[in-house]
């Protein structure tokens, strides 16, 4: 799902962008395209007044029968002061409106930072980027490029919820929706607490959020804190965090971290930007053709058990990322790990060594009592000769120490593999 980044240090889209369209006399019409266009070091926001968006759509409504479809032009850093240097995204699309006919209408679309605009031969309709709440997109990564896919975008008048449909082949739908997001989400100010391999790296402080395509890049005026390439997150959760003294909704992204496990804690300002961050989190990044997944193994149940929240969740999240089998459940204390064996089925325990109450050698001895032939490996940081001495005697199947990085994770897998196999 998530694109092969473009690396950490992705500079941010730094290009000045011209439009450049196509003519309806010199070629034949071609399937959609769309242009998308970087930005300067230069202020980048806001048309003056009277060059607003609406106008300069308006000015092509008579065109829109006879234009041509316009392509992506990617342009370096030569500026041409135009009219149409703040538009980000332009192209041809059969839109559907909820406050007019349901029937689909050949409309331009243009994009500036302000604005999105849908243009006919009779007329307009310009809708503030603030008032777009949520974009829905049917496209999945496995679908062909030339194929006709559909984006909505929800968006309110008053209090009114309207929605407007655009048709179009799926990359270039795909490029908008980059481009959109983009142009909703930059310079959102968010708190952001960021933990490597389980130690607190950054406390909770306001950066800035700058996403593309490939990653999610967070700001400190202007410098960058550091980047999320969207390939490198293994899943992401919704819910609410406490962030100083108050909980709050926000986004927690798994990911790694130059092949170091990472959590970071996002809270956006507002429900609607929480909403189309996760909106962003979900879409599809690029289009890839889908692999044949064949006969696909069994799934094997395992029980991780740590008193350590933030110890269960990495555990869970890249044991996952290193079998698509494991079905994982979660126990806090060993208690805990004895009440779920008691009404579930399991194909294997991981515990860990250091719990309050019972610690892992006890739990181990409970479980050999209650199910002697349960594979349970003890994964542990405190690993010593003396621990590792009587998880034998107490017949455990395998011993792992906990480590730094995502090859403790590899090797816990195997074990596991090795023995429920």
């Amino acid at each position: 799902m998530p694109p092969r980044p473009s690396g950490r240090h992705t500079p941010p889209f730094g290009a000045r962008r011209t439009v450049v369209r196509g003519s309806s006399t010199s070629r034949p019409r071609k399937p959609t395209e769309l242009r998308l266009r970087g930005r300067s070091s230069s202020p980048p926001y806001g048309l003056p007044s009277k060059h607003g968006l609406q106008a300069i759509a308006s000015s092509w409504a008579a065109r829109v029968r006879t234009a041509e479809l316009v392509t992506l032009n990617i342009i370096p850093s030569v500026h041409t002061p135009t009219v149409t240097d703040d538009i980000v995204a332009d192209f041809t699309a059969d839109v559907a409106l909820s406050d007019g006919d349901a029937t689909p209408s050949r409309m331009r679309v243009v994009l500036n930072e302000q604005e999105l605009a849908f243009a006919t031969g009779d007329g307009t309709r310009s809708i503030p980027l603030s008032r777009v709440f949520d974009i829905v997109q049917d496209i999945s990564p496995g679908t062909a490029p030339d194929s006709t896919e559909t984006i909505r975008l929800a968006f309110r008048v008053g209090e009114v919820r309207e929605v407007a449909s655009v048709h179009g082949d799926a990359e270039t739908l795909l490029r908008f929706q980059h481009t959109l997001f983009r142009a909703l989400l930059t310079g959102t100010t968010v708190v952001v607490r960021h933990t490597l391999d389980g130690s607190r790296r950054h406390a909770a402080r306001e950066l800035s959020l700058s996403p593309t395509a490939t990653s999610a890049r967070f700001e400190d005026d202007g410098a960058t804190a550091f980047v999320v390439p969207r390939e490198s997150v293994s899943e992401f959760r919704t819910g609410h965090e406490s962030l100083g003294d108050d909980r709050q909704a926000a986004v927690t992204l798994f990911w790694m971290d130059d092949g170091v496990p990472a959590k970071t804690v996002v809270c956006l300002p507002t429900p609607r930007l929480f909403n189309l961050f996760g909106r962003y989190l979900q879409s599809t990044a690029r289009l890839e053709p889908e692999s044949d997944a064949g006969d696909r193994p069994r799934t094997v149940g395992v029980l991780l058990v740590d008193d350590d929240p933030d110890d269960l969740e990495m555990s869970e999240l890249f044991l996952k990322r290193q079998s698509d089998r494991f079905d994982i459940e979660r126990a806090t204390s060993a208690a805990g790990g004895l009440d779920y064996l008691a009404d579930n089925p399991a194909d294997c325990v991981v515990s860990d060594f250091d719990m309050p109450g019972t610690d892992g050698i006890e739990f181990l001895q409970s479980v050999r009592e209650r199910y002697p032939n349960l594979p349970f490996i003890l994964f542990t940081g405190q690993g010593s000769e003396r621990v590792a001495k009587q998880a034998i005697i107490d017949d455990v199947t395998d011993y792992v120490e906990k480590g730094v990085g995502t090859n403790q994770y590899a090797v816990l897998a195997q074990r596991i593999q090795k023995a429920v196999d």
